[in-house]
């Protein structure tokens, strides 16, 4: 299905990522400018208004450890809340059209990851002059599919319910600020107390935000094993949610 309507998907993706800036006067340099200034805000309120450090890096180094688990944090939520409701907001255009519906929660996780990927970029460079560069680089690729896949399931998942439940929208903002918070992002795992450690590694952040320090970084706190798990979980519910999703598509334009 993805592979017969590649083309389609990449034309529609496209259009999405320049209708999101059209009209103003830096278009799409807003992509790594935004990038930029997420990233910086979120390194002042961790370093200057909370004061946090970690013993392991210095100033810069922990500014590259906070960027390393925002970034996963920051795709993984604009995809969750961009495709939400994009499945109920199409299906009046989608009704007598030959486009898979399948595809348009996978359309907007893509557009999602443009903005992550001009973030990783600004990273990777910030850490090539600094002895955190190395072949752990290589590495990225693994959790980026587990992030893509990740999102994919939960696009397919709470976009079918949003469908007849638009209030599952309010919910997923409300969850992802939570995320936010219990999700390993300026704080490594060991700093979190024993009794309060279970809700971090119950959260699948963590082990995003643990695969992306590593091939960004080279640092980690879990096995590398659990990586190979975690993707092969997020492959697993992927399909799952998919196949979910295409049986229940007739069902949905019932609630147009």
């Amino acid at each position: 299905m993805v592979v017969d309507s590649r083309r389609v998907l990449y034309a529609l993706t496209l259009i999405d990522c320049r209708q999101k800036y059209a009209g103003s006067i830096l278009g799409t340099l807003w992509y790594p400018l935004y990038s930029l200034l997420l990233l910086g805000s979120y390194s002042f309120i961790y370093l200057v208004v909370f004061r946090m450090k970690y013993r392991e890096f210095g100033t810069y180094g922990f500014v590259l450890f906070i960027f390393a688990g925002l970034i996963p944090y920051l795709g993984f939520s604009e995809a969750l809340s961009g495709s939400v409701l994009s499945v109920r907001a199409s299906l009046t255009l989608l009704r007598n059209s030959v486009f898979p519906l399948e595809l348009v929660p996978l359309k907007h996780v893509l557009s999602a990851f443009v903005p992550l990927c001009c973030s990783l970029a600004i990273v990777i460079l910030m850490i090539l002059p600094t002895s955190h560069a190395g072949w752990h680089l290589l590495y990225l690729p693994v959790p980026l599919i587990s992030l893509l896949c990740l999102s994919l399931c939960g696009a397919w998942l709470l976009s079918g319910i949003a469908v007849a439940v638009p209030d599952v929208a309010q919910f997923v903002n409300i969850v992802l600020l939570l995320f936010m918070f219990v999700s390993p992002i300026g704080y490594s795992i060991d700093m979190v107390p024993e009794r309060a450690r279970l809700f971090v590694y119950l959260n699948p952040m963590t082990f995003l935000i643990e695969a992306f320090r590593y091939s960004l970084l080279g640092v980690r706190h879990t096995p590398l094993w659990v990586d190979a798990l975690f993707l092969a979980g997020c492959g697993a519910a992927m399909c799952a949610a998919a196949a979910l999703f295409r049986q229940f598509v007739p069902a949905l334009f019932d609630y147009e």
